[in-house]
């Protein structure tokens, strides 16, 4: 299964909450003021995550919609 980084970041959204941060359990997305970081290296290494997108209130991350609909069909089969 081929991985390109589904996670789109919107840095005008994001509310500097840190939410996302908290949430990553592989500890991908670090805070460099006035922005967030994310270690794609990390994050790559779990397909099936997504907890900084799904905790992320402000929208300022989202996920690809191609991806979005493939990771649900994978979670289907």
């Amino acid at each position: 299964m081929k991985f390109n980084y589904p996670v789109l970041a919107h840095p005008e959204k994001c509310q500097h909450c840190k939410t996302c941060m908290n949430a990553c359990p592989l500890g991908a997305i670090v805070d460099i003021d006035p922005r967030f970081k994310v270690d794609i290296s990390r994050c790559k290494t779990r397909i099936d995550c997504f907890y900084c997108v799904m905790n992320c209130k402000s929208g300022a991350l989202t996920l690809k919609q191609a991806d979005a609909e493939e990771n649900i069909n994978i979670v289907r089969q």
